[in-house]
């Protein structure tokens, strides 16, 4: 008896292996009884989607498709809003998983795709599409609604530049990148200073969307969420130090700005060794 139904185990899972390695069904081009395409089966709800913090946020996506005769290839497809004219691409998901079913009704293919909020730039729109390989008809293809998602937050600031000769005047320009625009205040010895205001040593100018040539023959184009900030400098000192507070809509963030001063012992050297070669004739 026990040979038997290890026999009948074996026959059972053959059989299913069998049907999910074909995973084909039959269908009619003229929709009777079982018609050949796509359908949409179900999706992400809306009230999962929105905003996600930079760096802690996840937005869990999934789609399913039915389709006949054969399973569908889902592709998760992003694209940014900071632009008008940005076209859909394939986005790579932190983590997909897929589901497949096979029956003679309809095959359904579902995918998970895991989106992890590491940058400002993943705002923006998403979506899946899903086609049956080498049937180009339009029956044969299908997309989800677009879900819309937004990255708020602060990323790490950038120095672009400096020039801090000592006693002489100086600056710091620096690229802020956060979402929405966030306000900036530097701290310095004569206190806080906000952009397009000025102490007795220090002013600050606008902050303005930064900007970047990607085309020579194309004029600049703004860099998404990203802003330039300069700290102008009366006469440097030695122990000048700056500190920079940048207010986002989540967070508060501190940061230090680590430039240093040009000494002038190189220049004093100098002058030395000129008196002692006066001296000297």
């Amino acid at each position: 008896m026990k040979p038997l139904f290890t026999f009948l185990v074996f026959l059972v899972l053959c059989n299913c292996s069998a049907a999910d390695n074909s995973c084909q069904a039959t269908c009619t081009h003229d929709g009777y009884p079982m018609p050949c395409g796509v359908w949409l089966k179900n999706e992400t709800k809306s009230g999962s989607l929105g905003t996600y913090a930079l760096n802690s946020g996840v937005a869990k996506l999934h789609c399913s498709f039915s389709s006949l005769p054969e399973p569908v290839q889902i592709q998760w497809m992003f694209r940014p809003s900071d632009s008008v004219t940005a076209q859909w691409r394939e986005f790579p998901c932190a983590k997909k998983e897929e589901h497949k079913n096979c029956q003679k009704e309809e095959i359904v293919v579902e995918s998970h795709c895991e989106v992890r909020m590491n940058s400002l730039k993943m705002s923006g729109t998403y979506k899946c599409a899903a086609t049956i390989p080498n049937h180009h008809d339009q029956r044969y293809r299908a997309f989800s609604s677009e879900f819309a998602i937004n990255v708020v937050g602060i990323e790490p600031v950038r120095l672009i530049s400096s020039r801090l000769p000592m006693n002489k005047n100086g600056e710091i320009n620096l690229e802020v990148c956060a979402n929405p625009r966030p306000e900036v205040f530097w701290h310095t010895i004569d206190g806080i200073i906000t952009p397009e205001k000025s102490s007795d040593r220090f002013a600050v100018t606008a902050l303005t969307p930064r900007t970047a040539l990607k085309v020579q023959s194309e004029p600049l184009a703004a860099v998404p969420y990203c802003y330039r900030t300069s700290l102008l400098i009366h006469k440097v000192h030695e122990n000048d130090e700056f500190h920079m507070s940048i207010r986002g809509e989540l967070n508060i963030v501190h940061e230090k700005i680590t430039v240093k001063v040009k000494s002038s012992n190189t220049e004093n050297c100098l002058l030395l060794m000129i008196f002692s070669l006066v001296f000297a004739f």
